[in-house]
């Protein structure tokens, strides 16, 4: 079973694009930029953006009955490798206490300018009813 779910946003239906696809239990959220629904970049550093972001991906994992103990992989995509830290800071503060895999990648620069980062997010419900390990 596959279930779309979008943020409203037109940008999704002129590309072409979800911002969360649910297949059967697992939950997998589009990169997530600091930007809100104006286009502006939010927060003054990578610690404010990725806190932005990381509070956009909480809204699509509630809008799909997901929690941040659901995530199982979590993507940091990083314009400058500098701000690692900042962005880790964040990280552990929204996800440090799920324990999802964690990949870091230093990618060119975004087309937005003052972008530093986006996110990507897996997420995995056990709809069995069993308890977590």
């Amino acid at each position: 079973m596959r279930h779309h779910i979008s943020s409203g946003l037109p940008m999704e239906e002129r590309i072409g694009y979800s911002r969360a696809v649910r297949v059967d239990s697992t939950l997998y959220v589009s990169g997530t930029a600091p930007v809100d629904t104006d286009g502006k970049v939010v927060g003054q550093d990578t610690y404010e953006q990725a806190q932005y972001a990381f509070e956009k991906v909480d809204a699509v994992l509630g809008q799909a009955g997901y929690t941040r103990a659901d995530a199982v992989m979590v993507r940091i995509y990083l314009a400058d490798g500098a701000d690692f830290e900042q962005a880790m800071r964040a990280y552990s503060e929204a996800y440090g206490a799920a324990k999802p895999a964690i990949a870091v990648l230093n990618v060119l620069p975004f087309g937005l300018p003052g972008m530093l980062l986006e996110v990507e997010l897996t997420a995995v419900r056990d709809d069995r009813g069993t308890e977590r390990a």
